[in-house]
């Protein structure tokens, strides 16, 4: 999404969700998803000094391993202050960059979520652009293998312009590059299980969405086999929870994201991995 962008936030969590107006992207982040059902915790007690060691130390782990780019960690285990947590910069990213999300992730874990008289929710997700951040006092995400304890959908506030059939058309699209980003980042790159694409459109056939971005990516701990099945979850259900004609949208979450984007540039670096071509396909 570009920062002139207007996104409409859906945060799904467990089998609530819930839908607000966010400001412009560049001012919007993170994107958190706050649960208080699971307890909280008030500024200088044991469990925010716990979470704050945890978030140093998955920033540190995560740019620590530039073939993975990702982290995970307890602090406190075996209290009532124990803390989980997990950490996933985006597979492209440099380790820098990596390093430098964590910060942002180390500077807002404690800022956001807090509740009317003082309390901070235990379980938060944090999304940027650049990483993935997950907090909570149960460890149940980091055993999963898919993202059922909670995803964040970011939905971009502008649309693609055109009747049913161009929409149509669009959504077959988004649908083909998603499918074959996921393919790539399971079967050609097993290692990271991440991938980008770009499907390359024909002004003639395809008015309104000559470009399409994409990004498929799972934690890099998880067997490619759930991995997959992870991912495939998230695009069965991507027009069940879009609109037909948003310009772009993502699901995030502990185990996999998945993301499209109509643009006139990627949001990744590089070269995309993955190219369809309008008279190709």
């Amino acid at each position: 999404m570009q920062p002139r962008c207007t996104l409409i936030h859906a945060v799904a969590v467990v089998a609530a969700a819930a839908a607000l107006l966010l400001p412009p992207l560049a001012a919007g982040q993170p994107w958190p998803t706050c649960d208080a059902s699971a307890g909280t915790y008030k500024a200088g007690s044991a469990y925010e000094s716990n979470l704050r060691d945890l978030a140093a130390a998955l920033r540190a782990g995560a740019a620590a391993s530039p073939s993975a780019l990702f982290a995970t960690g307890t602090r406190g285990v075996g209290t009532a202050d124990a803390v989980y947590g997990l950490l996933l910069c985006r597979g492209d990213l440099s380790v820098s960059d990596c390093y430098d999300c964590g910060t942002r992730v180390l500077a807002d874990v404690g800022r956001v979520c807090g509740g009317r008289h003082g309390g901070h929710a235990k379980d938060v997700a944090l999304v940027y652009n650049q990483c993935y951040a997950r907090f909570s006092n149960k460890g149940d995400f980091l055993a999963a293998t898919d993202n059922a304890g909670g995803e964040t959908l970011l939905i971009s506030g502008t649309n693609i312009t055109g009747g049913a059939g161009v929409v149509a058309a669009y959504d077959r699209a988004v649908t083909e590059l998603l499918a074959a980003t996921v393919r790539y980042a399971v079967e050609e790159n097993p290692a990271r299980l991440f991938a980008t694409g770009q499907r390359v459109g024909d002004d003639a056939r395809d008015p309104g969405f000559r470009n399409i971005y994409s990004m498929a990516q799972c934690s890099p701990d998880l067997p490619p086999a759930s991995c997959r099945r992870c991912l495939d979850g998230v695009l069965a259900r991507w027009w069940e929870v879009f609109p037909l004609n948003g310009e772009g949208a993502r699901v995030a979450g502990a185990r996999c994201y998945l993301r499209s984007e109509l643009g006139v540039g990627p949001f990744y670096t590089g070269a995309p991995m993955v190219v369809l071509r309008a008279d190709k396909v």
